[in-house]
């Protein structure tokens, strides 16, 4: 308690700017701890503007400033039996860690919500620890399990506020991040009318922007230029991202969409060259690797197994890419990979193999590489009786939906004094 003491006192005899310095350059979970030292410091590790000059070092990929260590989330979907005409879905985001071997254990965190059917849940985004899960009727939720804590963004009728008609459906896809101008974060929705016997009849499109914080969603010009994916898109760099296949001059060939929150306006990022040729046979997938935006690419080998290629983008404000990685594993997914997503462990990247229903829990296995030693293992996911799981990577950060209204929200580590 005395060697507690004394360090307090020396924390705060220092001048605050550098104490600041200091603490931006510790890892989210030390921060975690310090700020229950003492009240000064809680105040300071939990302003909006610390935790703004944070996630802005997080945005920046500098990883000798803030130290990053990739954690796996599972969102499952169970179907109970129901007597009556209505089915219940429950969806429930669990943590997870993996031993580096053939093992995924639960994590301590969890979040279960029930809507119900026909709607489905679906994971849109990652923005490091908060998780944003929508189902088919347009409500939306911002999830923090790490910190128990659950935002709903707003809604505002908008089949009805549209001019498309009442035969229309409507598909959203939604994006998250950060504006280093206003210094304020921002949710992207992306709305697209469809004809409810024919959904290829596009009726037309429309995107709104969310200040996180605000109450109301506020429409822009701008619209992306294509489709988007609902599984292959990433929060990286400050932006959003989506990576599409598309055909251009008799060639199919990858393309990245980006959505710049600054500027409000959809772009197209360059891609790695391999992906500007065709290869029917690949497969790509878009992730975060070490803070950085990558491309992992899967091509089957005659003799079994497959090639791995990763590609990193170095420079964001360049966009120059990368090859990182170039590796013959001796083992493949049991089902092809293109509806399978990819996502980041703390060694390495893994493969959720496929992205159907499932029957039984034991098929649901995924596939680990090591990039240390390029050795690959299959893992079991431990959740039962789930018909639909997905494994995400996330990583930590400070950001907490207290400061933007919640519900569902706790805190039990407040310091005493």
């Amino acid at each position: 308690m005395v060697r507690c003491n004394e360090i307090r006192r020396q924390l705060m005899d220092l001048p605050m700017d550098m104490l600041v310095d200091i603490l931006l350059r510790l890892p989210v979970e030390s921060l975690r701890h310090i700020r229950r030292v003492c009240k000064t410091l809680l105040n300071t590790i939990d302003s909006l503007s610390f935790i703004r000059q944070h996630t802005l070092l997080l945005i920046a990929g500098n990883n000798h400033v803030v130290h990053r260590v990739p954690q796996l989330m599972c969102l499952a979907q169970t179907h109970p039996p129901s007597d009556g005409e209505e089915i219940t879905i429950f969806a429930t985001l669990q943590s997870l860690r993996y031993d580096g071997g053939t093992a995924l254990t639960k994590g301590e965190f969890t979040y279960s919500t029930s809507s119900p059917s026909p709607a489905n849940y679906m994971i849109n985004f990652v923005f490091y620890n908060l998780f944003c899960m929508d189902w088919e009727d347009g409500h939306c939720l911002l999830i923090n399990p790490l910190l128990k804590q659950v935002l709903t963004l707003p809604t505002d009728n908008i089949r009805q506020l549209t001019k498309y008609g009442l035969n229309c459906e409507v598909y959203f896809w939604y994006g998250m991040g950060f504006d280093d101008i206003t210094n304020t974060y921002k949710i992207v929705r992306v709305s697209r009318f469809a004809n409810k016997e024919n959904y290829r009849d596009i009726r037309g499109r429309l995107v709104h922007i969310l200040v996180l914080g605000t109450n109301s969603w506020r429409e822009i010009p701008s619209l992306p230029p294509s489709g988007l994916p609902r599984l292959y898109a990433v929060c990286a760099h400050g932006d959003m991202h989506w990576l599409i296949r598309r055909m251009t001059g008799g060639v199919i060939k990858g393309h990245i969409i980006s959505f710049d929150f600054k500027t409000e306006e959809f772009h197209w990022t360059p891609t790695p060259p391999t992906l500007q040729r065709s290869n029917m046979n690949s497969t790509s997938h878009l992730l975060t690797l070490r803070g950085s935006m990558a491309i992992v690419e899967t091509f089957p080998l005659a003799e079994g197994g497959m090639k791995v290629e990763i590609w990193v983008m170095k420079n964001y404000a360049k966009k120059e890419w990368a090859r990182e990685y170039s590796i013959n594993v001796d083992m493949r997914p049991e089902h092809e990979l293109n509806y399978g997503t990819c996502g980041e462990w703390e060694h390495g990247i893994f493969f959720n193999d496929h992205y159907i229903f499932c029957l039984k829990s034991e098929n649901m296995t995924r596939l680990f590489l090591d990039l240390r030693s390029d050795s690959v293992n299959t893992a079991i996911c431990p959740l039962e009786n789930e018909l639909l799981v997905n494994i995400k990577s996330y990583t930590g950060s400070l950001i907490s939906l207290k400061d933007f209204g919640t519900s569902g929200f706790s805190s039990t580590d407040e310091p005493s004094s």
